[in-house]
């Protein structure tokens, strides 16, 4: 390591460092959980979707970006299937509608929403108070 750079202090590394794995679940539908990780213009949302579970058909003024980051998902926009696995990205434009459905086994995604959702923001903040 170069010596131009310094080690960030224990109180400073824990104001910019989460562990995902310590944030609270949250339920956005029955077997589809996540771990929300709000930054200040965009949200990461860490997706949890069981084997055969189905989201509602929604849409929001955010747009979207899914990496899969293990299994194999279907994800609906406007209509038409597109079928995802492991290490690919669909990016969804904000106000268009779409779902998912997993297939036979589980699937972990990693959502992008830019700007950040202010909904999912209060719905951590209720997951931390129910602690």
């Amino acid at each position: 390591m170069s010596e131009e750079y310094v080690r960030a202090s224990e109180e400073k590394r824990a104001s910019k460092v989460v562990a995902v794995g310590y944030v609270p679940l949250v339920s956005l539908a029955e077997g589809i959980v996540t771990r929300i990780v709000p930054g200040d213009n965009l949200t990461l949302s860490f997706v949890h979707v069981s084997a055969h579970a189905q989201g509602k058909m929604h849409s929001h003024p955010h747009e979207q970006m899914i990496v899969v980051l293990e299994g194999k998902i279907d994800i609906v926009i406007e209509g038409e299937i597109y079928g995802l696995k492991t290490g690919e990205v669909i990016a969804i434009p904000g106000n268009v509608e779409h779902n998912g459905i997993a297939g036979d086994k589980d699937c972990q995604m990693l959502e992008i929403f830019t700007p950040a959702r202010k909904d999912f923001e209060e719905k951590l903040r209720l997951a931390i108070a129910e602690q």
